[in-house]
């Protein structure tokens, strides 16, 4: 192809470039019906996000043994995640549903803060459950605009 023909001067260049991007959003619309998430996917991220912030109260015998429960729970919804999409996890689905991810990550930095501060039994048992909470709506939030943004083409920055 000449420079021209990629400049939209060729008689076919534009019809080519249509179908192109025809082609790319059927396959965004794809991929978006794949992205259904399982109904017990952000329950359980929940309950492994509120045992890693109430396991920093812990005595230290038992905060090791969590934070191994943590890591192999997360595994296990990763792989079963991956297993049913086919899909894994990608910093791309992030910058889809920005805006969701960043607000359960403030919550997830400012339960950290309170638990560090506050050695109640009660506010960090509070405080996990508003951590198992959030991650439930929020993240149904973020995967309902990511399934939305692909299927509809809207970009992000």
């Amino acid at each position: 192809m000449t420079t021209h023909a990629l400049g939209g001067r060729h008689p076919g260049a534009r019809r080519w470039a249509r179908a192109s991007l025809d082609d790319v959003r059927r396959m965004e619309a794809d991929l978006a019906d794949r992205l259904v998430t399982p109904w017990w996917y952000h329950p359980g991220l929940g309950l492994v996000e509120a045992l890693l912030i109430s396991s920093m109260a812990f005595p230290k015998s038992l905060s090791a043994p969590a934070m191994v429960v943590d890591l192999v729970g997360l595994g296990l919804l990763v792989s079963a995640y991956k297993r049913l999409t086919g899909l894994g996890m990608s910093n791309q689905y992030f910058a889809l549903a920005r805006e969701w991810s960043v607000a359960l990550l403030v919550v997830i930095l400012l339960a950290i803060v309170v638990v560090l501060r506050v050695d109640q039994a009660l506010v960090i048992a509070v405080t996990a459950g508003v951590v198992f909470v959030s991650t439930v709506v929020l993240g149904r939030r973020a995967d309902s605009a990511m399934r939305y943004r692909l299927r509809h083409g809207t970009r992000t920055r």
